[in-house]
This record gives structure tokens, sequence and C-alpha cells, in this order.
């Protein structure tokens, strides 16, 4: 509220002037009503120019008309019944047209709202983790199919395998005879049993290192013992880290870890996936208004293209979720050692590593092996690299013809 100074009241209170008037009454009105609050004096007045854009496009036309018949003087002031009620006119089309604005718009929201709703839902499993391996395990199944169903009609055996290894890290196999004996359901329902196994024996193998390292950090007499633990992961392409509880580890014998790679995974892909999708809808939107012009409706015509984009975004968080828990693993921190003892574990180590390659046992992407010598071996060193003189082009050529060298041995360069 606008407060008084003494003897304004005196002296009539608060006057408001308007050069316009808005398209909205309520705008007017909140203007009116900063004269006479609470009691004090005071008076507003607006003025108006049939000329302005209020009046220009949603005023009547024989206003105008009939002040031209008068032959009222240019500026003059006209206080007539039939400008104020074309004012209240004119602003009562403009609110109509703003209000089936907002209407619209909100159809349009309704549509996002709706999936927005999903994904939260999505999320909020990850978060509490309610059943949430069975949803990894669904995905599973529903990638599987896709993949059996991309290459069994056409007999693509081989690209089949490829992208099993591709996708899920499976190296599965499987004759052509059988792979037609058993038909797109069989081979489907065989490959999905393969990748499952897989799947538990990578969940196996990845928590009973961690959990052997929690149970010594636990029986420890350190202090100042951790409660959470960070773990970063990866498949290659793409590094993620995950946040998992001491006790958790303990009560679950380290399937918290697998547990924790599922939920953050879930949580970080479903955020970039649904960020890429509000940005996708919003250039949908921008341009669907010209379906008008084919006789088609542009809300309905964005439905069916923002369940069409959410469709495919669904099953893309699915292939990348499932994709990445299968092929990641845990990005180890090699701490430097002393050279002392690294020349006394070089032979040991490189027995060691002898022995991880000639292995048969897949790694499930824990401990792959693609250590640098370096880090296997830290007592291994790389051989200075001697560079000679340089020769330049037009310089003779130091073979002793007494050509140039450009002509004689760097004519290859």
């Amino acid at each position: 509220d606008i407060k008084l100074a003494p003897g304004v009241t005196n002296r009539g209170g608060l006057a408001i002037i308007g050069t316009e008037r808005h398209e909205s009454r309520r705008i007017d009105l909140q203007l009116r009503g900063r004269s006479g609050r609470q009691g004090d004096p005071g008076e507003s007045q607006f003025y108006i120019s049939l000329e302005d854009d209020l009046m220009r496009l949603f005023g009547p036309d024989r206003v105008a008309r009939v002040m031209d018949r008068l032959k009222l003087e240019e500026g003059a002031v006209i206080m007539h019944p039939w400008v104020t009620k074309s004012i209240e006119r004119a602003q009562k089309k403009v609110e109509q047209n703003n209000f089936a604005i907002r209407k619209r718009q909100l159809e349009y929201d309704d549509v996002l709202n709706s999936q927005r709703q999903v994904i939260y839902d999505r999320r909020m499993q990850a978060l509490k983790g309610e059943r949430f391996h069975g949803e990894i395990l669904d995905m599973l199944y529903k990638v599987v199919e896709e993949i059996v169903y991309r290459h069994h009609g056409d007999g693509n055996v081989e690209e089949m395998h490829e992208d099993l290894r591709r996708t899920l890290a499976l190296d599965y196999e499987i004759d052509r005879k059988r792979f037609f004996d058993l038909g797109e359901n069989g081979v489907h329902e065989a490959v999905f049993e393969a990748a499952l196994d897989f799947y538990q024996r990578k969940r196996a193998a990845l928590a009973r290192p961690f959990l052997e390292s929690i149970q010594r950090l636990a029986n420890s007499d350190a202090e100042n013992k951790p409660e959470r633990v960070f773990i970063d992961f990866t498949d290659g392409h793409r590094g993620l880290r995950t946040v998992v509880k001491v006790e958790d580890v303990l009560t679950t014998q380290g399937q918290e870890i697998n547990h924790g790679l599922e939920r953050t995974t879930m949580l970080t892909l479903i955020d970039e996936r649904w960020t890429e999708h509000l940005r996708s809808l919003d250039e949908v939107k921008e341009g669907i208004g010209l379906r008008a012009y084919g006789q088609r409706d542009p809300l309905v015509e964005y439905k069916m293209e923002a369940f069409r984009l959410f469709k495919d975004v669904l099953e893309q968080i699915g292939r990348d979720v499932v994709s990445f828990v299968f092929r990641a693993g845990p990005i180890v921190d090699k701490r430097p050692r002393s050279a002392q003892p690294a020349r006394r574990r070089s032979r040991m180590d490189r027995k060691r590593a002898q022995t991880r390659h000639d292995s048969k046992e897949p790694s499930y992407g824990v401990g792959n092996g693609r250590e640098r010598a370096a880090d296997r071996d830290p007592s291994a060193r790389k051989q200075p690299v001697t560079v000679g003189e340089r020769v330049g082009r037009n310089d003779r050529c130091p073979c002793g013809s007494g050509r140039k060298y450009k002509h004689c041995h760097g004519r290859a360069g």
C-alpha cells in the first residue's frame, strides 16, 4: 500500500492518472485501487485514444465512424457512454482470447505432465530400491527380445552373436540348425537364460572382492571408519560413481555393490534421456502449428508425436541401462609403489599376468586385464629413443650420391 504523507489527505489524497487502458480489466482495477486505500481519499482518471492498440485491434469500427459523422475536432475530448462500453467489449474480447490460449497451452502441458509422472515414478523406484533388480531383469528380457527379433527373421546368426557381444558383452554361440529349429521364441528364451546366468555370475564376481575389502576395513582397528564408500565404474565409454553404505555391503554379502551400480545407472541415464526428450518436445511444439494448414489438429498431432518420442525414450533407457550394467567394471586406483618392492615382485607379476592371459574364465568386467605394462610391472621402463640430425629436403643426401635429399632417399617422403 502507498502510505500518504502528512498533509496529503487534506489535499484530496492520491490521484491516479492512466494514459491508456490495459488489455485486462483486472490490471486497470489494480491501478485504480492504488488510490483510496484503507479509507484514504483519492481519485483516478484514465485517458484513451481511439488509435490505441486496444481500440484499433479489438474495438468496433462503428464508434470511429460515429465520431467522424459528428465531425469532432482532432484531439477533442470524448466522454460518451458508447466509448466506455466499446472499451469494455474490447477488453472482454482480449480476455476471452487469452483464456483460449491458456487453455490450449494447458492441454499441451498435460501431455508432458503425464510423461513426467511416469519418469518420476521410475526414478522413485530406483531411489527406494523396491524390487528394482526385477526391473533390470524385465529390461533385459525386452532387450534380448528386440535383438532376437531383429536378426532371426533374416537368419543372421553371426550378426546376432556380434550384437549380443556389443550390447551385453555376452559371448553366446548357437549353430544355424538349432537357431532355426528353436524358432524365434525358443532362441529368445535360450539367449535370455544365458544372459541371466552370465549376469548372476558377474554380480557374484563383482561382489566378492569388495566384500572382502569391506570386511577387512570393518575388522580393522583404524579410527574414523567410513560409513560410505565411493566406487567408480566404467564400460569403456562412460564413467559413473555410486555410493554404498558399509553396513549394507556387509548385510547383503557384497550385493549392495551391484544394487548401487544399478540404481546409479538408472538415475543417471533417466536424467540424460529425459533432458534430451524435453528438447525434442520443444522442437516439435515450435513447428506443430504448421500442420493446421493440412487440415489437421495441431494438438492431436502433438500428442501422437510426443507419444512416439516418449516410447522411444523408454526403450532407449532400458537398452542403455542393461548394456551398462552388463559391460561395466570398477575402476581400480593403482597407487604408486616403491622401486625395491617392485623389483622383488617383478617376476611374480609377470607369472600372474601370464596366468590371467591363459585363463579361460571370463572377467565379467572385473579386472579386465587392460592395464598397461608399466601398471602391471612398475619396474619396467621405456627405452630412450635416439633421434639423429634431421636432413633438410634441399640438403645433400647422406648416402654420398651428390644429389639433393628430396631427389634421392627423401623422394618417398
